[in-house]
């Protein structure tokens, strides 16, 4: 499910300045309409605009759907007659201000569910929960919106709710996706338990998910069940080798339970796939430093406080990145 506000680049620039402007979650508006701020406007999803004249303009975007609209509003776009300016936008081209009016008053089924749909694909999560409260009210919801419903639940953080809506979309039969989100919900509310054996049935679905081997790590980890999670988490990455930040967790096991070379392994691992941070980089020292493998532990000492540089360096200069490769071949 597509979830964003329309947004606009570049905010200033040399005239003539074009700018490009987007509504990845327009698509289930019923229209949608730009203005410029200089007379034009367009009603395309995604388009772009030249503006000629110097002077600050202030784009505008509107999405209609089913007995509701949203509006936005922006900083400006600034065009000058140099390159660049001291000016900053405070919101980078990102709505200032969102305005949204719905009812569900005289609207059917359809309509509503319509209405609910487009809210939760432009981001408008609070008002696209009370458009499914109300769509719920009128009749019983199918699977497929039931689990949209539990998403917009769970990205508002209203878990309880969502834990019960995941379990009405599952009411027909097992689904795996739903199962996963239902055992992602109740592990963050605290009911590891629960989450594993939700995950089991998710992996009895679906037992080449990577994704779902990667959760089920976590959950066992948290329930102290360390040999089965380090089971799930060599199980997720014989399905896909490609997971960084699962890499880097597995490292931080494998090093609290002392087996220093298997983490040093799998931190190396980790940031030559592109974990970035003082965090790991300072892992890693330690554990090489407990292997006696004194030189790598300093390298990668300097590499965690190299990852403070770009801050400090992109303001001043092209070299915005530190390079993320492991210390056996450390660049």
């Amino acid at each position: 499910m597509v979830s964003a506000a329309p947004t606009y680049a570049p905010t200033e620039g040399k005239n003539p300045l074009k700018v490009y402007f987007t509504f990845p979650g327009g698509e289930e508006c019923d229209s949608v309409k730009w203005t410029f701020g200089d007379g034009n406007t367009s009603q395309a999803i995604t388009t772009d605009h030249t503006y000629y004249a110097l002077g600050m303009y202030y784009p505008t975007c509107s999405c209609e759907l089913p007995g509701a609209n949203a509006s936005y509003t922006y900083d400006y776009v600034y065009v000058i007659p140099w390159s660049s300016s001291i000016r900053d936008s405070v919101t980078g081209g990102r709505p200032k201000q969102t305005v949204v009016n719905r009812t569900s008053e005289g609207l059917d089924f359809n309509s509503l569910k319509k209405q609910a749909e487009g809210l939760a694909a432009i981001g408008e999560m609070k008002h696209a929960a009370d458009a499914y409260a109300d769509l719920k009210s009128q009749g019983i919801l199918d699977s497929e919106t039931l689990t949209t419903y539990g998403d917009v639940l769970t990205g508002l953080g209203r878990l309880t709710e969502a834990e019960a809506v995941y379990n009405e979309a599952l009411a027909e039969k097992d689904s795996a996706p739903i199962l996963k989100k239902l055992a992602d919900v109740l592990f963050s509310l605290g009911k590891t338990k629960e989450a594993i054996d939700v995950m089991n049935r998710t992996l009895a679905l679906a037992p080449d998910d990577a994704g779902a081997y990667a959760s089920y790590a976590s959950f066992l980890q948290k329930a102290g069940k360390t040999a089965e999670a380090l089971d799930a988490y060599n199980q997720s990455f014989k399905l896909l080798d490609a997971q960084p930040e699962l890499w880097s967790e597995y490292a931080d096991l494998l090093s609290s339970l002392g087996r220093n070379a298997e983490a040093a392994d799998a931190y190396d691992r980790a940031v030559n796939l592109g974990v970035y941070g003082a965090d790991i980089w300072n892992n890693y020292s330690r554990v090489l430093q407990k292997l006696g493998r004194k030189e790598e532990a300093q390298r990668a000492k300097e590499q965690a406080m190299n990852t403070y540089a770009p801050i400090a360096l992109s303001r001043y200069s092209s070299s915005d990145s530190i390079p993320t490769c492991g210390i056996g071949s450390l660049c």
